[in-house]
């Protein structure tokens, strides 16, 4: 028995020991999963980490494009604000805050476009003078999905009276030459011509501001066209250059147009304002200004009729058809008034008023000419009696500012003074295209003292234009615990 269990223990013994039997290849199994382990666990973080970069970088993404999104849509309804602004010819009443129509919440939506915005116009409450231009801030909050953004800008109107020499057709060579000088904005739709006799810059036109459009431009015979103030081979500097040369706003070659058809039918609308003033005039031959008054006759054997003015009434509508009337002082004007013919207006002698910032200005609008009339004493003709009587033999200062939004400013004989004479208006001149006023030894010539409180103040019931312009312009502001729609200027 003995070898027997020998044997078996033998056996059992060989048995455990042979090499290459399953357990070592079980071992290694339990090995090789263990690192398959390991590597998905490895492979998993690693996914995990790519799947959260990735991911924070599209959730950063969106927001990026929500915000560029919703400023887009902010800074769409700053402009829309200011087309809507641009659509009325007089600037907001009312200096209380208000929404831009959009849907029951205000907010207004944008074709192609994912943002909204919610859009306030706050007029400035500051304006101490009945026809001052008052700005407004306009604050627009753009949101589109999770982006929302705020703009706030600032924005003046443009007027027809800032500019001290406005013109539509062109400015034609002989007027921006030696000894022009326009210590003011002027502005041209044409094309405006600069010349200069003298081969150095002494005596050349100057002029503070200047502007004209793509469609006109500067011209500077015999170079032609150029968008600085001095081409190459021209002998014309225009002053002051260290100004021009600089660009806007000083020289503008690219301003955009002003539409003188509008100002005329604005002007002509002011027919209804004036009848339910009690200042609509029929008939009218003759008018003097006289203090806070005006007197009129409608012939020359007809009575002496009185308008007296005040804040209520400074507007005077002369409804005249085509029929001049002649204008002159009395004594000096002194109160605001605009006054508007429907017939041509004779400038019959000088006319005194207070400038605009000590009591004026005067504004004179013909929907026709503007017209500095012969006076007979010159050319032999008959007249009225004094002071009804036409006295243009000499020099003529005017106190106002002249527009002729469908005509011009002319003379009725360019031979008349038979010496030079000057016309000077001290405010502004306003023109559908440039009348002559005399020639180089007689007649008159053109001064342009310009009214720097035009630039703030309009004569009553002037318009504004569609431009306006922005003064300033802040993103993402500090309201201090204010609201949106809160009267903040």
């Amino acid at each position: 028995m003995e070898p027997t269990s020998h044997n078996m223990f033998k056996g059992s013994t060989e048995t455990i020991d042979k090499p290459g039997n399953g357990n070592s290849n079980g071992s290694r199994r339990g090995a090789a999963l263990a690192v398959v382990f390991l590597v998905m666990i490895v492979l998993s973080i690693l996914a995990g980490a790519v799947y959260m970069l990735f991911e924070s970088n599209v959730r950063s993404l969106n927001w990026t494009i929500d915000r560029i999104s919703a400023r887009f849509a902010a800074e769409s309804g700053i402009r829309l604000a200011v087309h809507h602004l641009s659509l009325d010819p007089v600037p907001p009443a009312e200096t209380e805050p208000f929404y831009l129509p959009g849907d029951s919440a205000g907010w207004i939506s944008f074709q192609g476009m994912d943002g909204r915005a919610l859009v306030v116009i706050d007029p400035c409450d500051s304006a101490n003078e009945p026809f001052a231009n008052p700005g407004v801030e306009i604050r627009s909050r753009g949101r589109s999905r999770e982006g929302i953004e705020t703009v706030v800008a600032r924005f003046v109107p443009d007027s027809p009276s800032r500019y001290a020499f406005l013109v539509d057709e062109s400015i034609p060579a002989g007027f921006f030459a030696d000894g022009r000088v326009i210590d003011g904005p002027a502005h041209c739709n044409g094309t405006i011509v600069f010349s200069s006799a003298s081969p150095d810059s002494a005596n050349d036109p100057s002029v503070r501001e200047i502007s004209t459009t793509t469609e006109g431009g500067f011209y500077f015979p015999p170079y032609g066209y150029s968008e600085i103030p001095h081409p190459e081979g021209s002998n014309t500097w225009v002053q002051p250059f260290a100004s021009h040369r600089r660009g806007s706003p000083y020289w503008n070659t690219d301003a955009p147009g002003i539409d003188f058809a509008r100002l005329h039918d604005y002007f002509n609308g002011l027919q209804s304002e004036a009848a339910g003033r009690g200042t609509l005039l029929y008939g009218v031959k003759r008018l003097l200004f006289d203090g806070d008054r005006i007197l009129f006759k409608k012939g020359i054997l007809s009575p002496t009729e009185v308008l007296q003015l005040s804040p209520d009434s400074n507007l005077v509508f002369i409804e005249n058809g085509g029929i001049p009337v002649y204008m002159r002082s009395s004594t000096q004007l002194s109160v605001p008034l605009t006054i508007v013919s429907t017939g041509p207006i004779y400038i019959s002698g000088i006319i005194e008023a207070k400038t605009s910032t000590n009591g004026g200005p005067l504004g004179i609008v013909s929907l026709r000419d503007i017209i500095i009339a012969e006076d007979p004493s010159m050319s032999g003709g008959t007249d009225w009696p004094s002071p009804w009587n036409v006295n243009t033999n000499r020099s003529l200062s005017v106190n106002a500012y002249l527009a002729a939004p469908s005509g011009e400013l002319r003379a009725q004989s360019i031979c008349y003074p038979t010496e030079k004479a000057y016309f000077s208006v001290l405010g502004g001149v306003l023109e559908s295209s440039v009348g002559r006023l005399g020639t180089p030894n007689m007649g008159y010539e053109l001064f342009i003292g310009y009214d720097a409180g035009l630039s703030g103040v309009r004569p009553p019931y002037f318009p504004i234009l569609e431009h306006w312009k922005m003064i300033s312009w802040s993103d993402d502001p500090d309201f201090e615990g204010m609201n949106i729609e809160d009267n903040m200027y």
